[in-house]
């Protein structure tokens, strides 16, 4: 249990779990993107648990919408990131979490500056502004946090931060056309909870 844990990305890249299809609008895809990307923001990892405010998250084309119309309600185009970094992308085309692992290309350090590992880390951190003085702040006040509450032992605390939504989304009760990675279910978060296999933390 580590206070940068809160912000530590990925060091494999990002595998699609999920390939529902069929929705005429892609607000529709939004529990089934909750779930794909651990219900954060896959730019800034800011957590649903953090805000409690659902409308914090946004639906982003990766693709932007300018440029390829088509994509609008294609699975694979759409990530799931805050309202902040969703104004900021607007319609830059930044380094995918599919094609790059963030965690090798940035490092978020204790005091809640992140530093580039290398030029898509860089681009990354440039085209999202991930080291302006706001996110910044805002990192080394979470981390500060989580510090003070594990050195006093309050464990149920920092879970509470740091743990799963309880209302997670069943996807098995969804009905799209069609779904092109049907196994995704069975690893969501919901099943994995139902069966006594979700972490407590991530």
């Amino acid at each position: 249990m580590t206070a940068i844990s809160a912000f530590e990305y990925p060091n494999e890249k990002q595998i699609r779990r999920h390939g529902p299809a069929g929705y005429s609008d892609y607000e529709s895809y939004r529990e089934w993107l909750r779930d794909e990307f651990s219900f954060r923001c896959v730019f800034c990892l800011q957590r649903e648990q953090w805000s409690r405010l659902r409308a914090t998250f946004h639906i982003d084309h990766f693709m932007p919408q300018s440029i390829d119309r088509e994509l609008e309600c294609e699975y694979d185009n759409l990530i799931y990131v805050c309202a902040s970094c969703n104004s900021i992308k607007s319609d830059s085309i930044v380094p995918s979490p599919f094609q790059f692992a963030f965690g090798q290309c940035v490092v978020v350090h204790s005091d809640g500056t992140i530093e580039s590992r290398n030029p898509t880390g860089e681009l990354l951190v440039d085209l999202l502004r991930l080291d302006d003085e706001c996110l910044t702040t805002y990192r080394k006040k979470w981390l500060e946090t989580f510090r003070a509450l594990i050195s006093a032992a309050n464990v149920e605390s920092y879970e509470d931060w740091m743990r799963f939504p309880d209302e997670l989304p069943d996807l098995s009760k969804k009905k799209p056309s069609s779904n092109s990675r049907p196994d995704g279910i069975y690893q969501s978060a919901f099943a994995r909870r139902s069966r006594g296999e979700l972490p407590r933390t991530y």
